[in-house]
């Protein structure tokens, strides 16, 4: 069986694209062949990422980090999924060899400025959504393609509305023919009265 395969994409693949590869490995390798990179690759994954996952008995010993050019226009995926916010705006999500985009956004476990317990419960939660979102992704994958659908659909209305209404901001501006009706010659005589003339 030929499997599909998937791209996580975030800034530093460090926390939550880890996560997510880790997860859809587990949870989906007879389906899919799970990858994830980054477009400001950190040093190493997170010191929390490893250990909440060793929690619900995942070994990410094998993962690290890794630049998007390790893949980019050499594997074709089926999948690109977008994890956070930042790589949505600064990382290139359109290349070669990319089927399907879709946007999965989880806050970054690593960026708020709480104590480290804090910050570890943070991790535990992002983990837990990012779980239960690839569970239900394999459960229900129709549900991301409609959402997908409805999305582009949005766009292309947008986009016909902001075309007529620019449309219409041009006619409201464009200066009207001249009427030759009822205008005086510099003889002062009529143009209509010359056609008249003219004609007879």
């Amino acid at each position: 069986m030929v499997k599909t395969r998937v791209l996580f994409l975030c800034t530093q693949n460090s926390a939550r694209s880890q996560m997510a590869e880790a997860f859809l490995r587990e949870h989906g390798e007879d389906r899919f062949e799970a990858y994830s990179a980054g477009c400001s690759v950190a040093e190493e994954i997170h010191p929390y990422t490893v250990r909440v996952m060793e929690e619900v008995g995942i070994d990410t010993k094998d993962q690290y980090p890794k630049g998007m050019r390790e893949y980019m226009g050499k594997l074709h995926f089926g999948y690109l999924i977008t994890v956070c916010a930042r790589a949505e705006k600064e990382c290139p999500t359109v290349f070669p060899g990319v089927g399907l985009k879709l946007t999965w956004l989880f806050d970054d476990p690593r960026g708020a400025r709480v104590s480290d317990e804090e910050r570890l419960e943070k991790f535990r939660e992002v983990r837990d959504q990012i779980e239960a979102k690839i569970l239900r992704w394999l459960e229900h994958p129709e549900e991301e393609i409609q959402k997908l659908k409805e999305g582009q659909e949005r766009e292309r209305q947008e986009r016909l509305a902001a075309a007529r209404r620019e449309a219409g901001s041009r006619n409201a501006f464009a200066t009207p023919e001249p009427s030759l009706a009822g205008v005086t010659s510099a003889s002062g005589v009529l143009e209509s009265e010359i056609g008249l003339v003219s004609l007879a």
